[in-house]
C-alpha cells in the first residue's frame, strides 16, 4: 500500500512538473512577484508605470491559470487605476486576456465607473516558433457606466499579428532573450485611430519592451520593463 501511495504521489509530481515544464508562460511563475514596466514619450519622458503582481496561479492538469494584478500610477506618481487579468496556457500555448491591455493612462479618468469587458485572448509563440510565423487576432471591447447610465465605448483591434525575431533585449531590469511581435493596432472611442507596435516578450518574465508608431511609422512612445522583483 505504501509503495501505491509513493506511486501515485510520484505521478501527482511529475503531472504538475510537465504541466510547468510545457507551459512555458510568458509571465513570473512565482506567487508573489511583482514587476514593473513605465510608460514613456517619444522623447524620453516618463509618462506613468504600471506595477503588477502574479497574485495566484491555478493549475489544473496540463492547464495553468495565471492571475495577475496592476495598479496604475501617473507621472506625479499617483496611484488612479487599477485592473486585473488573466493568463493561460493551454495545451502548451500560452495566452494572456487582452484586458492587459487596457492602458492605465487612458483609463485612469474612469477609475470609479462601471467598467464592462469583453476580452478576447492574445496568444504568444513560444521562442522555437518561426520567424514570420501569423498569429490570431485580439480584441478588446470596454463598456463605461455612470450610476448606471453608459458614457461611451472603446473597443481596441489588434490585427496583422507575426513574429517578427527572437533577440536579446536590454532593458533597467536585464537582459532578456525575447520573441518580438509586430502588430496593427485600432482603437475606436470618440474617433477611430490606427497605429502599429512592436512588442518585445520574454519567458517567466513578460512584455520586456514595446514600441508605438502612428501611420506614418513614426514613433509616438514607448514601454519599458524596469523592475522586477522575484
Amino acid at each position: 500500500m505504501r509503495h501505491l501511495a509513493s506511486l501515485l504521489f510520484l505521478l501527482c509530481c511529475a503531472s504538475l512538473c510537465w504541466a510547468q515544464v510545457d507551459c512555458r508562460p510568458f509571465v513570473p511563475v512565482d506567487t508573489g512577484t511583482k514587476w514593473e514596466v513605465t510608460d514613456y514619450s517619444a522623447k524620453g519622458k516618463v509618462q506613468g508605470r504600471t506595477v503588477f503582481e502574479l497574485v495566484d496561479k491555478v493549475v489544473e492538469g496540463e492547464d495553468v491559470t495565471f492571475k495577475i494584478a496592476t495598479v496604475y500610477y501617473d507621472k506625479k506618481d499617483k496611484e488612479s487605476f487599477k485592473n486585473e487579468f488573466e493568463a493561460y496556457c493551454k495545451g502548451g500555448t500560452f495566452e494572456f486576456d487582452m484586458a492587459f491591455k487596457m492602458n492605465g493612462g487612458a483609463m485612469q479618468a474612469y477609475q470609479n465607473m462601471d467598467l464592462e469587458v469583453d476580452a478576447s485572448s492574445f496568444t504568444v509563440p513560444d521562442m522555437n516558433a518561426k520567424t514570420g510565423t501569423s498569429l490570431p487576432d485580439g480584441s478588446l471591447a470596454v463598456k463605461i457606466k455612470s450610476g448606471g447610465v453608459a458614457m461611451f465605448n472603446m473597443k481596441v483591434e489588434v490585427i496583422d499579428r507575426k513574429l517578427e525575431a527572437r533577440e536579446d533585449r536590454t532593458t533597467p531590469a536585464g537582459t532578456f532573450p525575447c520573441v518580438v511581435l509586430s502588430q496593427t493596432v485600432t482603437t475606436k472611442m470618440v474617433m477611430k485611430i490606427q497605429a502599429s507596435s512592436k512588442e518585445w516578450y520574454a519567458e517567466g518574465v513578460g512584455m520586456v519592451r514595446s514600441e508605438s508608431y502612428n501611420k506614418k511609422g513614426k514613433l509616438t512612445g514607448y514601454s519599458e520593463l524596469t523592475k522586477l522583483e522575484k
